[in-house]
């Protein structure tokens, strides 16, 4: 640890050079970053959830994404054990966790992990746990966010709803912490009340708002643990290294082959809740610190460097299972459905406010290149960045919005999941969500294949069979899809 200490101070003497690079991207737009990322944030965890393994999995990864951009953040949490899930790298403590990634990521933070604080006015705040066992918040703005088996929620204030808590999935867990860190994003830059996030109940099952007390969201139970299978992981920047650090929250097993081109840069820093300073005071390549990251866990990882032109023909011919794509460079997702993949799963941050994710099961539903037919170009611009400006503001003014990556990641994770179960080809395959006017919906579709697309039908091929076709969840392409043989 030491060792890293001096190897980041040596990169940084000071925070603000640190700083420069960090937001460069965000300085590039914005003259004075002191009137967002200076305001005082405080995260609590409700004391009878302290234990819990959903309120620790949206207290980690909530603390984490705020240090990304907020250099001022306390954080109240009781002395509680880590749960088992979240030990692998070595915590034992749940404030032990949440102060080593807060500093990991941040080695210039003024940050504070305490059993109890004193509240202090000025301060944003985001609360964590069951609304109905929360004390009175001390502000009707305070945010709260929970989640309960596939199910992200956030209330505002005093608004203490009823509902009956159980075990959550990983991605709605993921999911609910990015919507608060969301939230005090929004507070922080200025944007209206209006535009805050609202009262709200995300069902990743179904991917769409739907009742808390839903019967039939609440039928479908979370699964503790994961087996991946065979997973090719294409592209582990902002979304792909918070797939990682998702998965990485709940016992999975399997194999994972991971690809990217890329090197741990500082601007990396505010947009992934994995990376962290050292990571790029070294410059460590991005597949080999997701490769020792995953490998704590017991995943077998395969890491490929380079470009995914330089390696999608070897692929192509692997016995994988899933391919999650999240490289588009040289338009790669056009050109996917032609190398016979099996099921292709992808997410994406949007040049605003948006994540979106997307699943693709050959001959039952649409390819990548008639849903983003764009082969020059690369897919719905810059990653996790929109225009933070109010609307009353004319001029615009771009940031680096960690918590969209984090979004687009948890609905990765959850597709992922559902994978396996027999219910997964009747779901939604194609789901948008914007956050840029307080989340007001999400977009979710089912999209069955193009019959004029040349991708789509490639899955008809008889090579299909033999590539893409031997994966775990073939049968998926034989549950009458309207190109089925």
């Amino acid at each position: 640890m030491t060792a890293h200490i001096d190897a980041v101070r040596e990169r940084w003497p000071d925070a603000q050079g640190f700083y420069a690079e960090r937001d460069h991207r965000t300085r590039l737009e914005v003259a004075q970053l002191d009137s967002y990322v200076q305001r005082p944030v405080e995260i609590r965890i409700c004391p009878s959830a302290a234990t819990d393994a959903t309120a620790q999995r949206i207290m980690i990864m909530a603390a984490n994404l705020t240090a990304r951009w907020a250099r001022g953040v306390r954080v109240e949490v009781p002395e509680v054990p880590l749960n088992d899930a979240l030990r692998s790298h070595g915590d034992v403590l749940l404030a032990a966790r949440i102060a080593r990634e807060m500093t990991s990521a941040d080695p210039f933070g003024n940050f504070e992990v305490q059993e109890r604080l004193v509240p202090d006015p000025a301060a944003l705040r985001l609360t964590i746990g069951p609304t109905q066992d929360w004390p009175s918040p001390t502000s009707d703005e305070d945010y709260r966010v929970d989640a309960t088996g596939w199910t992200a929620l956030g209330s505002r204030g005093n608004r203490n709803a009823s509902y009956a808590r159980r075990p959550a999935t990983v991605a709605a867990a993921s999911l609910a912490a990015a919507i608060g860190v969301a939230d005090l994003f929004k507070r922080a830059v200025g944007h209206s009340s209006s535009e805050w996030l609202g009262d709200l109940a995300w069902c990743t099952w179904h991917q769409a708002f739907r009742r808390v007390d839903d019967d039939e969201c609440a039928s479908h139970e979370a699964r503790d643990r994961l087996d991946l299978g065979n997973v090719l992981l294409a592209g582990v920047g902002a979304v792909g290294s918070a797939v990682a650090y998702i998965l990485a929250m709940m016992p999975i097993a399997g194999c994972m082959t991971i690809l990217d081109r890329d090197h741990v840069e500082t601007s990396n820093l505010n947009r992934s809740p994995l990376f962290m300073a050292i990571d790029a005071a070294l410059g460590r390549s991005k597949v080999d610190v997701v490769r020792a990251f995953l490998e704590r866990t017991g995943v077998t990882v395969d890491g490929l460097h380079g470009h995914w032109r330089d390696h999608e023909d070897a692929l192509s011919t692997r016995s994988l299972d899933v391919w999650v794509s999240l490289t588009n460079e040289d338009g790669a997702w056009a050109g996917l459905p032609f190398l016979l993949p099996p099921i292709v799963l992808h997410g994406t941050t949007t040049s605003g406010w948006g994540a979106s994710c997307g699943r693709h099961i050959p001959r039952l539903e649409d390819c990548t290149a008639c849903r983003m037919p764009r082969p020059v170009a690369e897919f719905r611009g810059p990653c996790a960045e929109g225009d933070i400006a109010p609307v009353a503001q004319t001029t615009p003014v771009r940031a680096a919005l960690p918590f969209l990556s984090a979004a687009a990641a948890a609905l990765v994770v959850a597709e992922l999941s559902k994978l396996g179960l027999p219910e997964a080809a009747h779901l939604p395959n194609s789901v948008h969500a914007d956050f840029r006017f307080g989340l007001p919906a999400v977009m979710s579709l089912s999209l069955g294949p193009t019959a004029s697309c040349k991708g789509c039908g490639m899955a008809l091929l008889p090579a299909w069979e033999d590539r893409g076709g031997r994966g775990r969840y073939h049968s998926l392409s034989r549950s009458g899809g309207l190109l089925s043989a």
